[in-house]
């Protein structure tokens, strides 16, 4: 839920100034997709930020990520749709929060994928995979 909520924060963020920073951010969320895409679901669930391995395990990460991706079928196109910024957003803890957001076309749908992430510690860390 906490996910949810902090999703439909980003989504009604205004875009930043700093294209730098954004593509920083690209960078982060295509570098964390590739592991995804790859079926390296492990992997994938090793660079997610500390408190979400606190609460969700490795096990229960590779089986739901993987359920989704079967049923989204093989990715078939993926263009950036919007990198977002929000501080402080209601619901989940205050901090930095960012939101990378993509049209993608899967073979069994098209949908909106959201790399969310929270600045942790001087790092940004995935914090949740979206698609709606």
């Amino acid at each position: 839920m906490l996910g949810i909520l902090l999703f439909l924060a980003l989504s009604n963020g205004v875009s930043p100034q700093d294209t730098n920073k954004e593509k920083m951010m690209k960078d982060a969320a295509d570098a964390w997709l590739v592991l995804v895409d790859a079926g390296d679901y492990g992997k994938a669930y090793d660079e997610l930020a500390g408190t979400v391995k606190k609460e969700i395990t490795r096990e229960d990460f590779v089986r739901s990520t993987e359920s989704l991706r079967k049923f989204l079928g093989k990715l078939q196109t993926r263009k950036l749709k919007s990198v977002e910024f929000v501080t402080n957003p209601p619901g989940p803890p205050e901090g930095e929060y960012s939101a990378v957001q993509y049209d993608a076309s899967f073979e069994n749908r098209t949908v909106i994928e959201a790399i969310a992430f929270r600045l942790e510690e001087g790092k940004w860390g995935v914090i949740g995979y979206f698609v709606q």
